[in-house]
């Protein structure tokens, strides 16, 4: 291809009514696109908000400069028939080098749709204030304004962004754009949110020829939208980025600075820096924030269930990730004490949610047709007593002593926030620390292991029947080699990852430098994955027969617990 069809057409309106005005804005952004690669500017004209109108009717415009102040009218018509006929497709900056006669500006410029507005003086120049400022007014970076425009709206010769036909990247889409107001699709409103975040957080000016390919990566369990995208270019080796997109621009932010924490606890590599800055898209309230990423990774639960996975490998990955990285986090400068009484009470969001799901499953807990535990009932009734009140079954609180022992961690971690550099030799990262603080000891480790039960483990239809859960039942209450139940399939990659787990806890989770005697850390161990498995076990959404064995392995894990203080 020649040079000259690589050569991207841009078409501006300026508005002012005094031409040689006209003449300087026309002039400062022919520099600033001249900086920017091949570029080809095309300018119509206006003197009046009327001209102005009648031009916006006729031309799409991809950006438009207008003075504010035009005799005795405003160009806020103007500013209107952009937005209505363009919708977000065309960059509208509003201008004024007369801010004391019209102290509002800022806010009718911006409440008529413009994208910004500014003040004349001292802006709109040649040439930034000073090198590297990527933020000023000067012609080059109000072209770079409206180049990222219009790479959103596909416009940029040589440069596309390509949303994989995968399931969860369209349901990701659909989610972004619901409700889809005015655009009427949400897929299409969706898709021009993605690809904002996307240009703002990843484009680059070297993009000539550039593709970046928007891959489903896994569920953010705080209700980001997490993907990775792939960007492609000729003459460079291929790059990776995850990219998180929420609504709760403090999350995010606050997600930001608990990286930056947790990455001066590990001291490795293990985890994937959030090191971009957050951009946001204004008209919709999300924001995002990237970080580069290791081409070939794959979440932990889809490299478990993908053909080739052997046990071997999973059992590196886990002695990896628990011994070689996570064990940084238990270090005793990162320990301090705090009451068992507020470490047993359940948020009341979480005591609703577990009440709901006993009252929902009751009856096909003990049904012959369901799940037939006999012993529902007083499994069901245990339960509420443990959610209720934090006691065990015929156990004094006396007995659990007054304090337990927590220690930093990612508080949230599990099979879709660990990820595996899948070619070659695998190796662990992990991508969420948003978490990240003194937890539990047996918090993180005891989510991973009940994610992996109840979310990897018997995957497809396997996980729909009652057929199996009994055997199941008593894998999941196997987690503690005290019981001898743990049968591990000796084929599956993701038993072995479990067990490897189980039977290696003691070193990876320093228990025999975490000061309680072993009585102590036994029944807490127990009642850490009964909590988890009620915390789990009661989202909404979840496949009954996941539940029900969530609330039977709870269940189990808060009698061992007992039987063990009874010891």
């Amino acid at each position: 291809m020649e040079d000259a069809d690589m050569k991207t057409l841009a078409r501006g309106l300026v508005v002012d009514d005094k031409p040689a005005v006209i003449r300087q804005v026309q002039d400062i952004l022919d520099y600033g696109f001249s900086q920017l690669g091949e570029w080809e500017v095309e300018y119509e004209e206006a003197s009046t908000p009327a001209e102005a109108v009648k031009l916006a009717r006729e031309v799409d415009f991809d950006f438009a400069v207008l003075d504010f102040d035009l005799n005795d009218e405003t160009c806020l018509p103007v500013v209107k028939e952009l937005r209505k006929r363009r919708k977000d497709n065309c960059y509208i900056l509003v201008v004024t080098g007369e801010s004391k006669k019209n102290p509002n500006f800022l806010k009718r410029s911006m409440g008529a749709g413009a994208d910004d507005a500014i003040i004349r003086d001292n802006h709109l120049t040649m040439s930034p204030a000073f090198e590297g400022d990527r933020n000023g007014w000067d012609g080059e970076n109000l072209a770079r304004r409206i180049r990222e425009r219009m790479r959103v709206q596909d416009r940029e010769d040589g440069f596309r962004i390509v949303f994989a036909p995968e399931a969860g990247v369209q349901s990701m889409l659909h989610s972004l754009g619901d409700p889809p107001g005015e655009y009427r699709d949400a897929m299409r409103r969706g898709e021009l949110i993605a690809r904002t975040l996307i240009v703002k957080c990843l484009g680059t000016d070297d993009d000539t020829g550039t593709s970046l390919t928007v891959q489903h990566l896994a569920p953010g369990r705080s209700g980001a939208h997490v993907c990775k995208v792939v960007r492609v270019q000729p003459g460079q080796p291929t790059e990776s980025f995850v990219l998180k997109i929420g609504l709760d621009r403090a999350s995010l932010a606050a997600e930001k600075e608990a990286n930056s924490l947790a990455a001066r606890a590990l001291r490795s590599q293990v985890l994937v820096r959030l090191d971009r800055e957050l951009r946001s898209h204004e008209q919709s309230g999300y924001s995002a924030i990237a970080a580069e990423l290791a081409k070939d990774a794959v979440t932990l639960k889809d490299w478990l269930q993908q053909p080739g996975t052997t046990t071997e490998q999973a059992t590196k990955v886990a002695r990896e990730l628990h011994r070689g990285h996570l064990k940084e986090l238990l270090q005793p400068g990162l320990r301090e004490r705090q009451p068992v009484s507020q470490w047993l009470t359940m948020s009341p969001v979480l005591h609703g949610r577990v009440l709901e799901a006993l009252g929902t499953y009751a009856q096909v807990w003990r049904d012959d047709r369901g799940a037939g535990q006999a012993d529902a009932e007083q499994m069901a009734s245990l339960l509420r007593d443990f959610v209720d009140t934090g006691a065990l079954p015929g156990v004094a609180p006396k007995r659990l002593g007054e304090q337990v022992l927590h220690a930093g961690g990612f508080g949230d971690l599990h099979s879709g926030n660990v990820l595996v550099q899948s070619v070659g030799e695998p190796h662990p990262l992990l991508i969420d620390a948003s978490q990240y603080g003194l937890h539990h000891w047996a918090t993180d480790t005891t989510r991973l292991l009940v994610d992996l039960v109840l979310q990897v483990r018997r995957p497809g239809i396997e996980s729909m029947l009652w057929s199996g859960l009994a055997a199941e039942a008593g894998f999941a209450t196997g987690l503690c080699d005290c019981t001898g139940s743990l049968e591990p399939d000796p084929g599956d990659p993701t038993d072995a990852y479990i067990l490897n787990l189980v039977t290696e806890r003691a070193t990876y989770l320093c228990l025999d430098d975490l000061e309680p005697r072993r009585a102590d850390w036994h029944w807490q161990w127990h009642v850490a994955l009964a909590r988890e498995f009620l915390r789990q076990g009661s989202r909404p959404g979840l496949l009954p027969t996941r539940a029900v064995l969530a609330l039977t392995a709870a269940a189990r894990h808060l009698q061992q617990a007992a039987e063990t203080l009874a010891d």
